[in-house]
């Protein structure tokens, strides 16, 4: 007997998987499939991300990774500018408010100095979880289960310091207004 949810997902499907649910919610952000690459470049796979706001598209320029390496597999992303504009050096957490701007996961973006003033940046998503088919054999239907802040730590390769993704307190009064 076999069932249908014991069948596996390549790692670069499952970040393929991350990267769209991470962005789902974002009107901005188109996250495209995965396409094959047959060349000598080295990279066997690619993933498009269409970015419809020159600012979201200049802050995921500084963070996002364009090559990921699974084993002896690796894939690119392109990201594609859908909107034309002109950019500036901005702060780390400036460029990640821009990333997460109108997306629907994200609750807020909270900037706090510490006690010795400097500044840290709190993206705190909605407690919600987040699930999609994949190869997960513990799981009775198959589904990756997690947090926004775990996909997020994962694609952006805790690359900036003071950013820190996490996620909103499920106690939260603010959570239930919305």
């Amino acid at each position: 007997m076999s069932n249908k949810y014991f069948k596996l997902e390549a790692p670069w499907d499952t970040f393929a998987k991350k990267l769209k649910a991470l962005f789902e919610k974002d009107t901005a952000i188109k996250v495209g499939d995965i396409s094959s690459i047959d060349d000598e470049s080295g990279v066997n796979y690619n993933i498009d991300i269409e970015v419809y706001k020159h600012d979201k598209y200049l802050a995921l320029c500084n963070v996002m990774p364009r090559r990921v390496t699974f084993g002896n597999v690796t894939m690119s992303i392109t990201l594609y500018d859908e909107e034309n504009g002109a950019g500036h050096d901005e702060k780390p957490y400036e460029i990640f408010k821009k990333i997460f701007e109108g997306n629907d996961l994200v609750k807020d973006v909270l900037v706090v100095p510490d006690f010795t003033g400097t500044e840290h940046c709190y993206i705190r998503f909605k407690p919600e979880v987040i699930q999609f088919f994949d190869d997960d054999i513990s799981d009775y239907n198959g589904n990756w289960s997690g947090l926004a802040q775990n996909i997020a730590n994962e694609v952006f390769e805790n690359r900036c310091l003071g950013i820190h993704f996490c996620t909103a307190a499920l106690n939260d009064p603010e959570n239930e207004k919305e």
